[in-house]
Protein backbone atom coordinates (compact mmCIF):
# COMPACT_ATOMS: atom_id res chain seq x y z
CA UNK A 1 0.00 0.00 0.00
CA UNK A 2 1.35 3.80 -1.51
CA UNK A 3 2.40 6.12 2.27
CA UNK A 4 -0.34 8.48 2.85
CA UNK A 5 1.44 11.50 1.45
CA UNK A 6 1.30 9.50 -1.99
CA UNK A 7 -2.55 8.79 -1.60
CA UNK A 8 -3.09 12.48 -0.79
CA UNK A 9 -0.57 13.59 -3.39
CA UNK A 10 -2.93 11.90 -6.28
CA UNK A 11 -6.25 12.90 -4.52
CA UNK A 12 -4.98 16.50 -4.74
CA UNK A 13 -3.51 16.40 -8.14
CA UNK A 14 -7.30 15.31 -9.38
CA UNK A 15 -8.62 18.07 -7.87
CA UNK A 16 -6.18 20.55 -9.27
CA UNK A 17 -8.12 20.10 -12.48
CA UNK A 18 -11.49 20.99 -10.86
CA UNK A 19 -10.17 24.09 -9.09
CA UNK A 20 -8.78 25.10 -12.61
CA UNK A 21 -12.15 25.15 -14.33
CA UNK A 22 -13.70 26.91 -11.45
CA UNK A 23 -10.93 29.65 -11.50
CA UNK A 24 -9.46 28.66 -8.21
CA UNK A 25 -5.85 28.73 -8.35
CA UNK A 26 -4.69 29.23 -4.64
CA UNK A 27 -4.43 25.55 -2.54
CA UNK A 28 -6.22 25.41 0.66
CA UNK A 29 -3.95 26.08 3.75
CA UNK A 30 -1.93 23.27 5.03
CA UNK A 31 -3.94 23.15 8.06
CA UNK A 32 -6.96 22.66 6.12
CA UNK A 33 -5.78 20.16 4.14
CA UNK A 34 -4.41 18.35 7.21
CA UNK A 35 -8.09 18.42 8.15
CA UNK A 36 -9.75 17.71 5.44
CA UNK A 37 -7.50 14.11 4.83
CA UNK A 38 -7.36 13.25 9.28
CA UNK A 39 -3.15 14.09 9.06
CA UNK A 40 -0.73 16.01 10.30
CA UNK A 41 0.45 19.10 8.20
CA UNK A 42 3.44 17.22 7.57
CA UNK A 43 2.31 14.28 6.32
CA UNK A 44 0.70 17.49 3.67
CA UNK A 45 4.04 19.24 2.90
CA UNK A 46 5.10 15.47 1.87
CA UNK A 47 1.78 15.40 -0.41
CA UNK A 48 2.57 18.80 -1.59
CA UNK A 49 6.45 18.55 -2.10
CA UNK A 50 5.48 15.64 -4.60
CA UNK A 51 3.62 18.11 -6.75
CA UNK A 52 5.87 20.58 -6.58
CA UNK A 53 8.24 18.50 -7.73
CA UNK A 54 6.53 17.33 -10.59
CA UNK A 55 5.80 21.42 -11.61
CA UNK A 56 2.11 21.18 -10.81
CA UNK A 57 2.07 23.64 -7.92
CA UNK A 58 4.66 26.49 -6.66
CA UNK A 59 5.37 27.63 -3.03
CA UNK A 60 5.23 31.20 -2.33
CA UNK A 61 6.51 31.95 1.00
CA UNK A 62 4.86 33.65 3.05
CA UNK A 63 1.64 33.16 0.55
CA UNK A 64 0.77 29.17 0.43
CA UNK A 65 0.76 26.79 -2.78
CA UNK A 66 -0.88 27.64 -6.01
CA UNK A 67 -1.45 26.10 -9.12
CA UNK A 68 0.95 26.74 -11.79
CA UNK A 69 -0.54 28.72 -14.69
CA UNK A 70 -0.63 27.01 -17.99
CA UNK A 71 1.87 29.19 -19.71
CA UNK A 72 4.83 28.41 -16.74
CA UNK A 73 3.91 24.85 -17.81
CA UNK A 74 6.77 22.72 -19.55
CA UNK A 75 4.66 21.84 -22.75
CA UNK A 76 7.53 19.41 -24.38
CA UNK A 77 7.53 15.64 -24.72
CA UNK A 78 10.84 13.47 -25.10
CA UNK A 79 11.04 11.27 -27.53
CA UNK A 80 13.80 9.02 -27.15
CA UNK A 81 14.92 5.80 -29.52
CA UNK A 82 17.60 4.03 -30.43
CA UNK A 83 18.45 5.91 -33.86
CA UNK A 84 16.33 9.12 -34.96
CA UNK A 85 17.35 8.77 -38.59
CA UNK A 86 16.98 4.96 -38.64
CA UNK A 87 14.70 3.61 -41.03
CA UNK A 88 11.64 3.98 -40.00
CA UNK A 89 11.67 6.70 -36.96
CA UNK A 90 11.44 9.71 -39.40
CA UNK A 91 7.64 9.27 -40.16
CA UNK A 92 6.80 8.77 -36.88
CA UNK A 93 8.58 11.31 -35.36
CA UNK A 94 7.11 14.28 -38.17
CA UNK A 95 3.83 12.51 -37.83
CA UNK A 96 3.81 12.24 -33.80
CA UNK A 97 5.23 16.00 -33.88
CA UNK A 98 2.56 17.84 -36.17
CA UNK A 99 0.01 15.83 -33.87
CA UNK A 100 1.22 16.79 -30.60
CA UNK A 101 1.91 20.34 -31.92
CA UNK A 102 -1.95 20.59 -32.59
CA UNK A 103 -2.34 20.37 -28.78
CA UNK A 104 1.00 23.21 -28.39
CA UNK A 105 2.73 20.07 -27.16
CA UNK A 106 6.46 20.44 -28.76
CA UNK A 107 8.47 16.99 -29.91
CA UNK A 108 12.00 16.69 -28.67
CA UNK A 109 13.61 13.65 -30.12
CA UNK A 110 16.72 11.68 -28.63
CA UNK A 111 19.13 9.02 -30.72
CA UNK A 112 20.65 6.64 -27.88
CA UNK A 113 22.25 4.66 -30.23
CA UNK A 114 21.89 1.81 -27.91
CA UNK A 115 23.69 3.17 -25.11
CA UNK A 116 21.84 2.40 -21.71
CA UNK A 117 24.14 5.52 -20.55
CA UNK A 118 23.11 7.99 -23.29
CA UNK A 119 19.62 6.74 -22.35
CA UNK A 120 20.34 7.59 -18.74
CA UNK A 121 21.00 11.29 -19.75
CA UNK A 122 17.89 11.77 -21.16
CA UNK A 123 15.88 10.50 -18.71
CA UNK A 124 17.65 12.73 -15.94
CA UNK A 125 16.97 15.61 -18.28
CA UNK A 126 13.86 14.74 -18.60
CA UNK A 127 13.19 14.67 -14.90
CA UNK A 128 14.74 18.04 -14.22
CA UNK A 129 13.05 19.89 -16.80
CA UNK A 130 9.72 18.51 -15.74
CA UNK A 131 8.94 17.60 -19.53
CA UNK A 132 4.72 16.55 -20.30
CA UNK A 133 5.79 13.46 -20.95
CA UNK A 134 8.62 10.92 -21.49
CA UNK A 135 8.49 8.63 -24.64
CA UNK A 136 10.67 5.91 -24.75
CA UNK A 137 10.94 3.17 -27.50
CA UNK A 138 13.61 0.54 -26.01
CA UNK A 139 16.21 -1.39 -28.12
CA UNK A 140 16.20 -4.28 -25.79
CA UNK A 141 13.20 -4.42 -23.47
CA UNK A 142 12.87 -8.15 -22.36
CA UNK A 143 16.94 -7.23 -20.81
CA UNK A 144 16.83 -6.07 -16.74
CA UNK A 145 16.93 -2.13 -17.81
CA UNK A 146 20.12 -0.24 -15.65
CA UNK A 147 17.70 2.43 -16.41
CA UNK A 148 14.28 1.41 -14.47
CA UNK A 149 15.09 2.89 -11.28
CA UNK A 150 15.69 6.18 -12.97
CA UNK A 151 12.35 5.22 -14.81
CA UNK A 152 10.65 5.40 -10.90
CA UNK A 153 12.08 8.72 -10.07
CA UNK A 154 10.61 9.83 -14.24
CA UNK A 155 7.04 8.71 -12.33
CA UNK A 156 7.42 9.04 -8.65
CA UNK A 157 7.73 13.30 -10.45
CA UNK A 158 4.58 12.86 -11.83
CA UNK A 159 6.35 12.63 -15.37
CA UNK A 160 4.23 10.20 -17.54
CA UNK A 161 6.10 7.38 -19.09
CA UNK A 162 5.67 5.62 -22.37
CA UNK A 163 6.78 2.25 -23.70
CA UNK A 164 6.28 2.68 -27.48
CA UNK A 165 6.49 -0.74 -29.76
CA UNK A 166 6.86 -2.92 -26.75
CA UNK A 167 4.78 -5.25 -24.30
CA UNK A 168 7.38 -5.22 -21.48
CA UNK A 169 8.37 -2.51 -19.41
CA UNK A 170 8.96 -1.26 -15.72
CA UNK A 171 5.65 -1.18 -13.11
CA UNK A 172 3.71 2.26 -13.82
CA UNK A 173 4.87 2.78 -17.42
CA UNK A 174 1.68 3.40 -20.34
CA UNK A 175 2.77 0.93 -23.43
CA UNK A 176 1.57 1.46 -26.67
CA UNK A 177 2.49 -0.57 -29.56
CA UNK A 178 1.44 -2.64 -32.55
CA UNK A 179 -0.02 -6.31 -32.08
CA UNK A 180 2.92 -8.18 -32.72
CA UNK A 181 2.02 -11.82 -32.09
CA UNK A 182 -1.19 -11.39 -33.89
CA UNK A 183 1.14 -10.14 -36.92
CA UNK A 184 3.19 -13.30 -36.16
CA UNK A 185 0.12 -15.49 -36.65
CA UNK A 186 -1.17 -13.34 -39.43
CA UNK A 187 1.96 -13.34 -41.82
CA UNK A 188 2.36 -17.74 -41.17
CA UNK A 189 -1.17 -17.94 -41.90
CA UNK A 190 -1.10 -16.08 -45.37
CA UNK A 191 2.06 -17.79 -45.96
CA UNK A 192 -0.31 -21.49 -46.01
CA UNK A 193 -2.23 -19.62 -47.99
CA UNK A 194 0.10 -19.34 -50.20
CA UNK A 195 0.83 -23.29 -50.41
CA UNK A 196 4.00 -22.88 -48.21
CA UNK A 197 4.35 -25.55 -46.04
CA UNK A 198 8.27 -25.45 -45.00
CA UNK A 199 8.63 -21.56 -43.04
CA UNK A 200 11.23 -20.21 -40.78
CA UNK A 201 11.26 -17.03 -39.23
CA UNK A 202 14.04 -14.76 -38.25
CA UNK A 203 13.83 -12.71 -35.09
CA UNK A 204 15.36 -10.64 -32.35
CA UNK A 205 15.54 -12.33 -29.32
CA UNK A 206 16.32 -9.09 -26.63
CA UNK A 207 12.91 -7.28 -27.73
CA UNK A 208 9.47 -8.21 -26.74
CA UNK A 209 8.13 -6.93 -30.33
CA UNK A 210 10.45 -10.10 -32.08
CA UNK A 211 9.30 -12.66 -28.99
CA UNK A 212 5.65 -11.36 -29.66
CA UNK A 213 5.72 -12.29 -33.52
CA UNK A 214 7.38 -15.69 -32.91
CA UNK A 215 5.21 -16.39 -30.36
CA UNK A 216 2.46 -16.00 -33.24
CA UNK A 217 4.37 -17.63 -35.84
CA UNK A 218 4.67 -20.82 -33.10
CA UNK A 219 1.14 -20.85 -32.39
CA UNK A 220 0.50 -20.78 -36.44
CA UNK A 221 2.86 -22.75 -37.69
CA UNK A 222 1.76 -26.75 -38.22
CA UNK A 223 5.16 -28.50 -38.03
CA UNK A 224 6.80 -26.04 -35.64
CA UNK A 225 10.74 -26.75 -36.10
CA UNK A 226 13.25 -24.89 -33.44
CA UNK A 227 15.86 -25.60 -36.36
CA UNK A 228 14.07 -23.43 -38.74
CA UNK A 229 14.42 -20.32 -36.23
CA UNK A 230 16.80 -17.52 -36.28
CA UNK A 231 16.92 -15.48 -32.84
CA UNK A 232 19.07 -13.05 -33.12
CA UNK A 233 20.98 -11.04 -30.15
CA UNK A 234 20.56 -6.88 -31.04
CA UNK A 235 24.36 -7.18 -31.37
CA UNK A 236 24.08 -9.78 -34.19
CA UNK A 237 20.69 -7.50 -35.39
CA UNK A 238 22.67 -4.68 -35.36
CA UNK A 239 25.80 -6.35 -37.46
CA UNK A 240 23.59 -7.47 -40.08
CA UNK A 241 21.64 -4.25 -40.89
CA UNK A 242 25.21 -2.71 -41.06
CA UNK A 243 25.78 -4.59 -43.83
CA UNK A 244 27.85 -8.19 -42.55
CA UNK A 245 25.68 -11.03 -44.14
CA UNK A 246 28.32 -14.09 -42.45
CA UNK A 247 24.72 -14.66 -40.11
CA UNK A 248 22.17 -14.78 -42.99
CA UNK A 249 24.51 -16.36 -45.48
CA UNK A 250 24.86 -19.30 -43.23
CA UNK A 251 21.71 -19.42 -42.16
CA UNK A 252 20.38 -19.36 -46.23
CA UNK A 253 22.67 -22.12 -47.06
CA UNK A 254 22.40 -24.18 -44.17
CA UNK A 255 18.49 -23.74 -43.46
CA UNK A 256 16.58 -21.86 -45.50
CA UNK A 257 17.90 -24.44 -48.49
CA UNK A 258 15.03 -26.50 -47.43
CA UNK A 259 12.52 -23.97 -46.90
CA UNK A 260 10.03 -22.34 -49.13
CA UNK A 261 9.37 -19.63 -46.80
CA UNK A 262 10.98 -17.35 -44.22
CA UNK A 263 9.44 -14.67 -41.98
CA UNK A 264 11.54 -11.84 -41.22
CA UNK A 265 10.89 -9.45 -38.25
CA UNK A 266 11.47 -6.25 -40.30
CA UNK A 267 12.22 -5.12 -43.59
CA UNK A 268 16.05 -4.22 -43.24
CA UNK A 269 16.93 -8.10 -42.33
CA UNK A 270 14.04 -9.16 -45.32
CA UNK A 271 16.49 -6.42 -47.39
CA UNK A 272 19.78 -7.77 -46.94
CA UNK A 273 18.33 -11.77 -47.06
CA UNK A 274 16.57 -11.19 -50.30
CA UNK A 275 20.32 -10.21 -51.52
CA UNK A 276 21.61 -13.40 -50.59
CA UNK A 277 19.42 -15.62 -51.52
CA UNK A 278 19.25 -13.95 -55.41
CA UNK A 279 22.85 -14.22 -55.29
CA UNK A 280 22.74 -17.98 -54.42
CA UNK A 281 20.18 -18.34 -57.24
CA UNK A 282 16.94 -18.82 -55.57
CA UNK A 283 14.25 -16.50 -57.20
CA UNK A 284 12.12 -14.59 -54.18
CA UNK A 285 8.89 -15.19 -54.54
CA UNK A 286 8.85 -17.62 -56.91
CA UNK A 287 11.07 -20.10 -55.09
CA UNK A 288 10.94 -18.79 -51.63
CA UNK A 289 8.41 -16.50 -49.96
CA UNK A 290 10.24 -13.88 -47.81
CA UNK A 291 7.75 -11.82 -45.52
CA UNK A 292 7.91 -9.41 -42.49
CA UNK A 293 6.03 -7.06 -40.46
CA UNK A 294 6.81 -3.41 -41.55
CA UNK A 295 5.90 -0.30 -42.44
CA UNK A 296 8.99 0.87 -44.55
CA UNK A 297 10.27 1.48 -47.99
CA UNK A 298 12.25 -1.86 -47.46
CA UNK A 299 9.47 -3.70 -47.53
CA UNK A 300 7.85 -1.97 -50.30
CA UNK A 301 9.60 -4.00 -52.91
CA UNK A 302 6.37 -6.58 -54.40
CA UNK A 303 8.52 -9.45 -53.84
CA UNK A 304 8.09 -8.96 -50.02
CA UNK A 305 5.03 -9.87 -48.44
CA UNK A 306 4.39 -7.38 -45.59
CA UNK A 307 2.37 -6.49 -43.29
CA UNK A 308 1.99 -3.13 -41.40
CA UNK A 309 -0.29 -0.98 -39.14
CA UNK A 310 -1.83 2.67 -39.99
CA UNK A 311 1.28 5.44 -38.83
CA UNK A 312 -0.99 8.29 -38.89
CA UNK A 313 -3.48 6.43 -36.34
CA UNK A 314 -0.76 5.23 -34.26
CA UNK A 315 0.62 9.44 -34.03
CA UNK A 316 -3.16 10.27 -33.65
CA UNK A 317 -3.20 8.04 -30.81
CA UNK A 318 -0.18 8.40 -28.94
CA UNK A 319 -0.44 12.04 -29.23
CA UNK A 320 -4.04 11.57 -27.29
CA UNK A 321 -2.26 9.77 -25.30
CA UNK A 322 -0.03 12.09 -24.67
CA UNK A 323 -1.91 15.18 -23.89
CA UNK A 324 -4.20 13.14 -21.67
CA UNK A 325 -1.73 11.65 -19.64
CA UNK A 326 -0.11 15.40 -19.09
CA UNK A 327 -3.31 16.94 -18.32
CA UNK A 328 -3.72 14.13 -15.64
CA UNK A 329 -5.92 11.59 -17.17
CA UNK A 330 -5.41 7.88 -16.78
CA UNK A 331 -5.32 6.44 -20.14
CA UNK A 332 -4.90 2.31 -20.25
CA UNK A 333 -2.52 -0.07 -22.55
CA UNK A 334 -3.65 -0.35 -25.95
CA UNK A 335 -2.17 -2.19 -29.24
CA UNK A 336 -2.71 -0.94 -32.71
CA UNK A 337 -4.74 -3.39 -35.53
CA UNK A 338 -2.37 -5.09 -37.99
CA UNK A 339 -3.10 -5.64 -41.61
CA UNK A 340 -1.42 -7.30 -44.44
CA UNK A 341 -0.18 -5.03 -47.13
CA UNK A 342 0.95 -6.93 -49.97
Amino acid sequence: MAEKYVVIANKLELELKKMRSEGKMKLPSEQSLAEQNSCSRQTIRAALDILQKAGLIEKRTGSGSYIVEESKKNKAVFFVTEDCDRYLSPSLIAGLRSELASSKYVLKAFSTMGSSKEEAAVISRAIAEKVAALIIEPVKDLIPSANERLIEDALSARIPVIYLNSSEGPYGVIRISPDFREAGKILTGRLQDLGRQKIACIFCSESSAGMDEYKGYIGAVPDFDEGRCLLLSHKEEKEIISGSDSILASFAADVLAGCDAVICQNGMICHRLVSILNKSGRKVPEDITVACFDNGYYSSNDSILSMGYDNDFLCKKLAKTVSALAEGGTPKMFVIPVAVKS
